[in-house]
Parts: C-alpha cells; structure tokens; sequence
C-alpha cells in the first residue's frame, strides 16, 4: 500500500524531468524560452520509463492530501 502524498509523487516527478530531460522544475515560468523544450525521442522514451516505473512501485492508488 502506498503512503507516498501528492507533494511526494510531485517531488519524483520532477525529479525524473532533471534526470533524464535536463529540465530543473515543472512549474510554468512565463518565459518561452523555458517552458518549452526540445528534447530527443530517447531521453523523452526514458524518462516516460522512469515515470511508469514509479508508479507500478507505489501502485495505483489516490494520492493522500
């Protein structure tokens, strides 16, 4: 059973976005130049992986406030 919070999963997320596409935080910016991103067909295909992955781990169940 899963414990992990919204805030939590969030955190992981974003962590995979630095990881595997180089991208610091998923928060919109307002500035084109940072909130649109060109990244390869690979790092995108790893990344998508990482975030399956993690959620098979935690499992499929709703997030705690």
């Amino acid at each position: 059973m899963s414990t992990m919070t919204k805030d939590e999963r969030f955190d992981l997320l974003e962590l995979i976005a630095r990881e595997n596409l180089g991208i610091d935080a998923l928060e919109p910016t307002g500035k084109p130049t940072w909130d649109f991103r060109i990244v390869s067909v690979e790092n995108l295909s790893r990344a998508l992986e990482s975030a399956y992955n993690a959620g098979m781990v935690s499992g499929y169940r709703p997030a705690e406030p």
